[in-house]
């Protein structure tokens, strides 16, 4: 009984593999975590000032080296972005004009797409599935407005996804069909809660329990009509059945708590119960949804500014944070507020009173009469005024929703790309320093497994978040950057260089990454010839100590020379002193 109630509150979801922690925690986590427990001194439990200042070091290599191997994306990313969304600038009319064609345009956006792609699986983003997009369907959370997605109208262009899903057909099992015209990428889940006692909602479900779904049901059989569905949402299918159909394989998946008025409500006399009664609700959340589109068209006023070839709309794309997944179709443009169940029914029946009168007045024969007519000017106004409640519901509606599409908005354009990126290259640190840090201390080396299972339960412990951690992607660059190894054998476990040696390897890449010293041949007048410290720099300290004593006493020699010819002149001078004063001595006599 237990196991069907944890099983009715609650909804598979796919563990997060991003924690939002600055690089700085990261190699707190790492010191306390691992490294604390590392210490073989009987008398502290905690690392040294110079073992924190080596794996500090060891960060700050890290962190540049990976800065530095990611420009080339960076800048190619903002090129795309910048020629996909029309912000190249214009050249003038009687220059040579480097405007692209459609079809290059074209290309050049599809190649974007491709290349953000790839970065947002870096930083540990994943496309919204179908599944998931089932699941998020299913249910209200805070937002219980009636909407639709108008995929067709809503400003959508559909060229640009479908070449980009054609060039890579593995992406497109197990998308949702809006794919088409829009990517969803989402990173990080947590619960939201909230609590209240909801009266107007408990009203609203209470009508649709008592009146919506049983009219529906009737409509349904007889006409083939949708009214009274038991959920307002609409229904989108997968490409492909089967599977969960992205690259990468199937991840791992956490049970998170979903409490929502119908299942904590799911009959009539439940809601009658609780109708008094404060309720919980919770609901899986993305902590991070990225949406990436493109227009079908130019707007005019937009039209002066962007250099966008014809028939091709300009590229967008926008960044929320904590979006309930029950309330993920808010996020999307040209979504179609529609009036509550309960606003129709009142304006309903007020203007089925009224055509109910103005036909009883034409079967009794006073159609034309005076009482007639004053009956037929105040049904038009209750039927204009019935209208105009539904359009200002409608209004109000819309308005709430851009309200709380605004408080969940992060940024937009080029800010969103920035910032992606910037997530890019912490994510790869991060993983890199969390995989170096849990190996470090094992001497004997460690399998994947035994690794991914310490790093994520040193994850949970210290931010309780079930993480599928990227350890395959961390072991294979460290391996690359020489700082991990396999050990021989068939045990299939790795180990790391100890962190002296580590530090040098980084150091003696970082120097490397630029090769413009000043023993570079054709450098310039000084170029010629090495300093001190570069021509001895990779020599022994004894021969380097010789060199400098012997450049020193060429200089003694040197200035001994100067001082030489320095001695002969103050002579020389003193000499023509002396001349001049015996004979002004010789004028003095003469005269006096």
């Amino acid at each position: 009984m237990a196991s069907k109630a944890t099983t009715q509150f609650t909804v598979d979801v796919e563990d997060t593999r991003h924690v939002s922690m600055n690089i700085d925690s990261c190699k707190r986590m790492c010191e306390d975590a691992f490294l604390s427990s590392s210490v073989t001194s009987s008398s502290s439990s905690s690392i040294s000032g110079a073992e924190k200042k080596k794996f500090s070091d060891f960060v700050s290599l890290i962190r540049g080296i990976v800065h530095y191997e990611h420009q080339t994306k960076r800048d190619a990313l903002r090129e795309g972005f910048d020629a996909s969304s029309g912000l190249l600038p214009k050249r003038r009319k009687d220059a040579k004009s480097d405007a692209r064609s459609p079809t290059e345009h074209e290309r050049v956006s599809v190649q974007f797409v491709t290349q953000f792609c790839q970065m947002m699986a870096t930083a540990e983003y994943t496309l919204l599935s179908a599944s998931e997009w089932d699941v998020a369907m299913e249910e209200d959370f805070m937002f219980r407005l009636p909407m639709t997605i108008d995929w067709e109208k809503g400003g959508y262009d559909v060229s640009l996804m479908k070449a980009f899903l054609k060039k890579n057909p593995e992406l497109k099992v197990g998308l949702p069909t809006f794919s088409e015209r829009v990517l969803l990428f989402k990173r990080g889940v947590t619960t939201s809660t909230h609590a209240d006692l909801f009266i107007a909602e408990k009203i609203d479900l209470l009508l649709e329990y008592a009146l919506k779904r049983p009219v529906g049901k009737v409509l349904r059989k007889a006409f083939g009509l949708g009214f009274g569905s038991s959920s307002s949402k609409g229904e989108e299918s997968a490409f492909a059945a089967g599977g969960p159909g992205r690259s990468g394989g199937k991840r791992k998946v956490s049970k998170i708590e979903r409490k929502t008025l119908r299942r904590l409500m799911p009959t009539i006399a439940s809601v009658l119960k609780n109708v008094h009664k404060k309720l919980e609700l919770s609901e899986p959340t993305f902590k991070e949804v990225i949406l990436l589109y493109r227009e079908d068209k130019i707007d005019a006023a937009e039209a002066q500014f962007l250099n966008v070839p014809s028939g091709a709309g300009p590229l967008r794309l926008k960044s929320f944070q904590n979006v309930p997944m029950a309330d993920l179709e808010m996020v999307f443009p040209g979504v179609k507020i529609c009036a509550k169940f309960i606003d129709y029914l009142t304006n309903g029946i007020t203007m089925v009173l009224v055509l109910f009168s103005l036909i009883w007045a034409f079967i009794t024969g006073e159609a034309l009469s005076e009482r007639a007519m004053q009956l037929l000017t105040v049904a038009g106004g209750k039927l204009s005024a019935s209208w105009a409640n539904i359009q200002k519901s409608k209004a109000n509606y819309a308005a709430q929703m851009s309200k709380e599409v605004m408080k969940k908005m992060d940024s937009s354009g080029f800010a969103v790309l920035a910032s992606v990126s910037t997530d890019m290259e912490e994510q790869e640190t991060k993983e890199m320093i969390l995989a170096y840090a849990a190996m470090r201390g094992n001497k004997s080396g460690m399998t994947i497994e035994e690794l991914d299972d310490r790093l994520e339960q040193a994850l949970m412990d210290a931010f309780g978040i079930a993480v599928d951690f990227d350890v395959h992607g961390s072991v294979k660059k460290l391996v690359e950057e020489g700082l991990a190894s396999k050990i021989p054998g068939d045990s299939g476990m790795y180990q790391v260089v100890p962190i002296e040696k580590a530090l040098k390897k980084l150091d003696k890449k970082w120097d490397a990454l630029f090769e413009y010293s000043s023993s570079s041949k054709g450098g310039g007048a000084g170029s010629s010839e090495k300093s001190v410290l570069d021509a001895n720099a990779e020599e022994d300290p004894s021969k380097m100590e010789r060199d400098l004593l012997l450049q020193l006493a060429n200089a003694d020699t040197e200035r001994g020379k100067e001082a030489l010819k320095l001695t002969k002149k103050m002579d020389e001078l003193n000499e023509k002193i002396a001349d001049a004063s015996g004979s002004l001595r010789k004028v003095n006599w003469r005269y006096s």
